[in-house]
């Protein structure tokens, strides 16, 4: 730079410095008239986000003012670059408080005097003026130098003063002036062991620095625009010193400017700013919710988009990614083993049971990101058989009204949540017994080779009737010649000696017959009743029954008990060839009696010679049970009391 540059660059600051009346202002010229500044994202209640910004005016002022309707929310979807714009819900306004920190450089500059009094006396009477009037109690005060951090974080208000006033005894002429002080508040910045790290400001007290300090002085610019933190500069100079570093000057204002802060020119002469005027547009935030449509797996981006007359002020695209997946569900503690029966048993007018079952999920989101469903659906071999378009979500009734015949079929349940993405669970396979309807007497009748007996029966009975109509007509002409015979004396024959008349019973028979039926004298099992297998007479001695063998003692130990030929499906097994695999039905009913049902056996049930009714038959002590060719007799652990047989001897006619 020649003599008569300097000369010029002397004779034209002074000019300026006067024509402003105070301190000239260096902004950042590359700012634009108005901005929108996203400080954070906040996905943990995905789709509900939450977005903390700030908004200025053209002035640089915080716009306090704004609406919900005011803001839009534009998300780029990363997967396809579409950009959809979303309504704000909530918003609200901010005072998180600030984290001011002063920096202040000491070197011989600060100790100049101006009509008496040196500028950095100036300084600390401005900050101490800000500090006795400081109210708000939302900030908190920071204070670096040479040396170092002189105060961390500080929201007492006399310790400010106390440190502040330490500061006073410096001596500035043994100071050199650098970059440390600013270095020290800018890490501070990057501290996070405070209480949280809400928006900070920093001032910087400073004189000319040396060309040296040119490169550490764009580092700071560098990193000051990484932070997003404004630096205020008061520049404590002379305009000589200006005009012979001018590199320098330019990198102090280059970095107030690029932060978003100011530079400020303090020869003495001037007024220093208001710290108000800085941090009363820093001190708020907006905070607003909305309900994010993103519903893809990817590193989408977010901005802002603010209304203000007729232009929008925008923000820069914040990228924030999403891990988004459709929510799981699966069943809870599911039936996979249903049998349907009639009930009661053995009647035509009873419906299978049960008619429905009831199925419960749980539905997980493996995202992490719970959220609210919009449809439910059961599916059945892969068709819808129920749906859920409100709560519950979580429950299902399958109908089994139409499922009359044994199946296996696939259960699936199928969730769609609010964002439209749709989850199924693992198909889950259900197999259905359904037990046979019993048949009508009709239906029983023609059953199996019934038919051709029948047949018999009738055919035996028709030749039965013609014998003993043609036996009936041939006694008819007979009848008057013997009729004349017998009364004939002559003709009588006479009776054998000692020949008893006929139709006389043995009585020891008789009564023997009589009391097989009757309760033993042993217990022979510690069922409350139970069956005999004895022979086709019914003839048995209850005295030994404690002794007969595992096959021949029958308990009945259940209140609903199956006989039959198949283990795996009676409770009774009885091995016969005419014995069906679910032959007959036994049943203890609420009021202690014991019912047999037939179960459409092909051999028939009987009760003391007598087939099953359709509605079932009464047991009772000692009556015997003919399961195709096998004889049973019921008893009971506690039979009633039954009257003795009476025994009548026929007299021989004399």
């Amino acid at each position: 730079m020649t003599f008569r540059q300097r000369c010029l660059i002397l004779f034209f600051i002074p000019i300026l410095l006067g024509a402003m009346g105070g301190i000239p202002p260096a902004r950042a010229q590359n700012l634009p008239q108005g901005r929108v500044e996203i400080v954070a994202i906040s996905t943990e209640l995905f789709p509900r986000v939450q977005i903390t910004f700030e908004a200025y005016d053209a002035q640089g002022n915080f716009l306090t003012d704004l609406k919900p309707e005011d803001i839009q929310v534009i998300e780029g979807n990363g997967l396809n670059d579409e950009q959809h714009r979303q309504p704000v819900e909530q918003l609200e306004l901010l005072q998180p408080g600030l984290d001011v920190i002063v920096a202040i450089n000491f070197g011989p500059e600060l100790n100049t005097r101006y009509a008496g009094v040196r500028r950095y006396e100036a300084v600390l009477q401005r900050l101490q003026q800000w500090m006795g009037n400081e109210t708000s109690g939302t900030e908190r005060l920071s204070i670096a130098t040479n040396s170092g951090l002189q105060l961390i974080r500080s929201t007492d208000q006399q310790e400010w003063l106390t440190t502040l006033d330490s500061l006073a005894e410096v001596n500035l002429l043994n100071e050199q002036p650098g970059l440390t002080a600013a270095a020290r508040a800018l890490d501070l910045v990057t501290d996070i062991s405070g209480n949280g790290k809400p928006r900070s400001v920093v001032l910087l007290v400073t004189p000319l620095l040396p060309a040296s300090s040119l490169e550490g002085i764009q580092n700071l610019t560098d990193r000051a625009g990484r932070l997003n933190v404004p630096i205020y500069i008061w520049l404590t100079t002379s305009a000589q010193s200006i005009a012979a570093n001018p590199a320098v000057f330019d990198a102090l204002s280059d970095l107030a400017g690029q932060s978003g802060g100011e530079l400020s020119i303090f020869t003495g002469s001037e007024s220093l700013p208001e710290m108000e005027g800085y941090l009363k547009s820093r001190r708020y935030q907006y905070r607003l919710e909305y309900e994010s449509h993103l519903n893809s797996s990817a590193t989408h981006t977010l901005a802002l988009g603010i209304r203000q007359g007729d232009e929008e002020l925008r923000s820069a695209n914040q990228p924030v990614f999403l891990n988004i997946q459709p929510p799981n569900p699966i069943f809870l503690s599911p039936q996979t083993q249903v049998e349907r029966r009639f009930f009661p048993p053995n009647s035509r007018t009873s419906d299978l049971e049960p008619d429905a079952l009831t199925y419960r999920v749980i539905i997980e989101f493996p995202d992490g990101y719970p959220r609210a469903i919009r449809a439910s659906r059961l599916l059945v071999n892969g068709e819808v058989v129920q749906e859920n378009t409100r709560p519950p979500f979580d429950s299902f009734t399958w109908s089994l009204r139409e499922i009359e015949s044994e199946q296996q079929v696939e259960m699936q349940v199928e969730v769609e949540d609010a964002l439209g993405l749709t989850g199924r669970s693992i198909r889950m396979p259900v197999r259905v017994s359904v037990e046979s309807r019993p048949p009508n007497a009709w239906q029983a009748a023609l059953s199996g080779n019934r038919p051709l007996v029948l047949g018999a029966i009738v055919l035996c009975g028709l030749l039965l009737g013609g014998m003993l109509l043609f036996a009936g007509r041939k006694n008819r002409q007979q009848l008057p010649n013997q009729r004349r015979r017998n009364r004939d004396p002559l003709t009588q024959p006479l009776p054998p000696p000692n020949q008893k008349r006929r139709g006389t019973i043995n009585p020891t028979s008789m009564a023997r017959r009589l009391t097989s039926a009757r309760p033993a004298s042993i217990p022979v099992s510690s069922a409350p009743a139970w069956l005999l297998q004895v022979s086709e007479d019914g003839m048995g001695s209850p005295e030994s029954g404690s002794r007969l063998p595992a096959n021949h003692l029958l308990p009945l130990k259940r209140r609903d008990n199956l006989l039959g030929s198949d283990p795996l499906r009676s409770q009774i097994c009885i091995s016969s060839v005419s014995v069906s695999p679910v032959h007959a039905r036994i049943v203890l009913n609420e009021s202690g009696e014991y019912w047999i049902y037939d179960h459409g056996s092909l051999a028939g049930t009987w009760v003391n010679y007598v087939p099953v009714a359709a509605e079932g038959t009464r047991l009772q002590h000692g009556d015997l049970i003919h399961v195709g060719f096998v004889t049973l007799r019921f008893e009971t652990a506690k039979p009633t009391s039954q009257p003795d047989p009476l025994i009548r001897h026929y007299q021989e006619e004399g």
